[in-house]
């Protein structure tokens, strides 16, 4: 089948894209990706067997479009008459777009006659209602987040199959919407190409461990995704773990830069924080076997209960031990398969008692590390949960 894939970021910004590509084309599709590209890169090239179709676009133009798509749908216009271009030159026998503001773009597209497989990442009214800038002046007034909750019905109309992250979020679609048939709705999760992780080059000398017990979290940094409730943590636990350490990867939410520098003031914590703004995902093997116990502490929230992030599952590959806060998805693998521990959501001194007690007992936490990679390596993996792609575009036939 050719499968034509509509991305609004560069191709290689999600590995959960890379990674879904990368198993169709295996599986002996034929695949064409259209994204914008924000540097100079080419028109068209083809990567590893992988068509790839660009356009130039400013990432400042395409924020402000899409911030006041709710407004004036400029963005959406725009988009429609690329891939209706991209539509007559390829010829797709059906549209695979991501996320769910595109759902419309796909359908429009398509001339309304292509299917439309929609990839939902996350619950986007959910989380782009939790986003810090949706409650300011006037960034609300000019995006209208809260309409994306009244859109999403709409949009899911637009499409004729639905991948999600984990089966509590198809769940909770089919329960809120009517017209919705669970047998059109896939399930696959944020997933390691195991092979692709592995074969990553280990550096030992990566970073500086020396005698420090190091907490390691890999991704995006703001109030939200609970990286203040560990500064918190740490602030309970250094007295009694003096070599406790924060090692962090990833870029701080423009809107959040103050609060964060605020925290590292304190020199309670600017003596215990590392932080990187950006690594290559090359890297991320090194610095988690240079780590004791590795975080997700993300809110509570409904944006949260929709799945689980990748670096979790990246986690478990390298068997380290998790601290993960009570989100169900979270709960589901990282207590389902006693890879890990869960603490109440936003709780500093609940988070700071996990950390003590695996801490206290590193035997435990090896058991955990070894139950994590074995769970990756047997059914949390590309090729075991890449079935369901197969099984999703085998059922458009």
């Amino acid at each position: 089948m050719r499968i034509g894939v509509i991305l609004d970021n560069e191709f290689t910004i999600d590995i959960r894209v890379t990674n879904e590509v990368n198993y169709l084309k295996s599986i002996g599709h034929e695949v064409h990706v259209l994204c914008p590209s924000y540097s100079k890169q080419k028109d068209f090239e083809v990567v590893d067997g992988v068509s790839i179709y660009r356009f130039s676009l400013s990432k400042s133009i395409k924020n402000k479009l899409f911030g006041v798509m709710n407004i004036i749908p400029l963005y959406e216009l725009f988009w429609i008459k690329k891939v209706q271009r991209f539509v007559n030159r390829v010829n797709p026998h059906c549209l695979h777009a991501h996320d769910l503001y595109m759902a419309k773009i796909a359908y429009m597209g398509g001339s309304k006659r292509l299917p439309v497989i929609l990839d939902l990442h996350e619950n986007f009214p959910a989380a782009v209602l939790s986003y810090r800038w949706s409650s300011k002046f006037p960034y609300r007034q000019l995006s209208r987040p809260a309409a994306w909750k009244r859109k999403e019905c709409k949009y899911l109309g637009y499409v004729s199959k639905i991948v999600v992250l984990s089966k509590s979020f198809k769940d909770t679609l089919v329960k809120r919407y009517s017209h919705l048939n669970s047998e059109n709705i896939y399930v696959y999760p944020n997933v390691p190409d195991v092979k692709g992780m592995l074969s990553f080059a280990i550096n030992p000398n990566i970073f500086q461990k020396q005698d420090r017990f190091v907490l390691f979290y890999f991704g995006g940094i703001s109030e939200r995704r609970g990286i203040f409730t560990c500064f918190e943590a740490i602030k309970i636990l250094y007295e009694e773990i003096p070599s406790i350490h924060l090692l962090l990867i990833g870029p701080i939410d423009g809107h959040e830069q103050a609060t964060f520098n605020k925290f590292l003031e304190d020199p309670i914590l600017s003596e215990r924080v590392t932080h990187f703004r950006w690594k290559d995902i090359g890297e991320f093997p090194s610095y988690t076997l240079a780590s004791d116990l590795c975080l997700s502490p993300i809110f509570k929230n409904e944006q949260h209960e929709s799945g689980v992030a990748n670096k979790v599952f990246q986690y478990m590959l390298f068997a380290k031990p998790l601290v993960v806060s009570n989100c169900e998805p979270q709960i589901e693998i990282v207590e389902g398969n006693a890879c890990g521990v869960a603490f109440k959501s936003n709780d500093a001194n609940d988070l700071a008692a996990k950390i003590r007690y695996l801490h206290e007992n590193p035997q435990i936490c090896e058991e955990m590390g070894k139950r994590g990679k074995q769970a990756v390596m047997e059914k949390y993996n590309l090729e075991v949960c890449g079935e369901q792609l197969d099984l999703l575009y085998k059922s458009l036939n």
